[in-house]
């Protein structure tokens, strides 16, 4: 029996995808979006705010501060209400209309800065929620810094997925913003199943993979939410991470339209993107199950998906 809807979080369905079209190659995509919050970020705002709680850091009647491209403050500002907390998020321009809505509608207050702030500005998202948090009772989360982020992947994301494969998975796609996901994912699978490869996706302009690879950051703008960053956050070390691919906008605009007309699922542009280089490495035949990170749905991308 739920008790409360926080015990919903978790154990989301994971389904095979694309049957037939690649020989010898089955792809998977587990689906975030249904979790009560609607994306994968409820497993990481909830981790925050207990793991805060327990150690006495924060208690209900606070302000809760944190910055983020949407998801991450969807899910503190519902879990956060829930649990008796005053919520700010800080964000950027490249946020959907859909999602500002939805933080909004939470009674969050939200403080909307420049995409194109330098990171480290005063204007930049993360500085500026720094800034706001800096006063007696409020409390910044901080998701690019806090071990909770990978740890709520490492402690119920990760298992859930070996599980529900049975151990018989080979590779998983993920992206990688805050590096939470990619971070807790591939700390669990060294350790449990060292042979399963974690592939990440990086739009084109984002810091991650020049980092990776030693390259020349040539930055661009680029309209995917949630995946890519202008600098590298504390939580995040290229070393857990197999490859990382570079994806497109259109690329991933595209994915989201093809797996919705093939079968059915609708998924968010992050998860296009991540759909996108799936079938790249499908294509090359090398991992017989590839399991699919699909962090919400294309409900929060209408705007975009229709414009893009």
């Amino acid at each position: 029996m739920i008790c409360d809807i926080t015990d919903s979080i978790g154990n989301t369905p994971l389904i095979e995808i694309l049957k037939e079209k690649y020989a010898g190659t089955h792809l998977y995509i587990k689906l975030e979006s249904f979790n009560p919050g609607g994306s994968i970020k409820d497993r990481v705002a909830l981790r925050m705010i207990n793991q805060c709680e327990l150690h006495n850091k924060i208690k209900p009647g606070m302000e809760l501060v944190e910055a983020t491209s949407g998801n991450t403050g969807v899910g503190v500002a519902w879990i956060g209400k829930h649990k008796g907390y005053k919520v700010t998020i800080v964000t950027h321009d490249k946020i959907s209309k859909e999602k500002l809505a939805l933080l909004k509608h939470l009674d969050a207050n939200v403080i909307v800065t420049t995409s194109s702030a330098p990171a480290g500005s005063c204007t930049h998202y993360i500085e500026m929620a720094k800034a706001y948090a800096a006063v007696e009772g409020r409390y910044y989360l901080n998701q690019f810094t806090s071990p909770y982020n990978s740890e709520a992947h490492y402690f119920s994301t990760a298992p859930e997925i070996y599980q529900q494969m049975q151990g018989n998975l080979d590779a998983i796609i993920c992206g990688i913003g805050s590096g939470g996901t990619a971070m807790g994912l591939a700390r669990y699978f060294r350790e449990h199943a060292p042979g399963v490869k974690v592939i990440a996706i990086d739009p084109a302009g984002s810091l991650y993979h020049p980092h990776k690879y030693s390259e020349t950051h040539q930055r661009a703008p680029w309209r995917i939410e949630g995946v890519g960053s202008d600098f590298i956050p504390d939580i995040y070390n290229k070393d857990y991470i197999d490859e990382i691919y570079q994806v497109t906008d259109s690329e991933a605009i595209e994915a989201c339209h093809q797996l919705y007309v093939s079968d059915g699922v609708d998924i968010g542009l992050s998860s296009g993107a991540i759909m996108a280089v799936a079938e790249k490495v499908a294509r090359m035949g090398y991992y017989k199950n590839i399991v699919c990170i699909s962090p919400d749905s294309g409900e929060r991308y209408i705007s975009k998906l229709s414009a893009m």
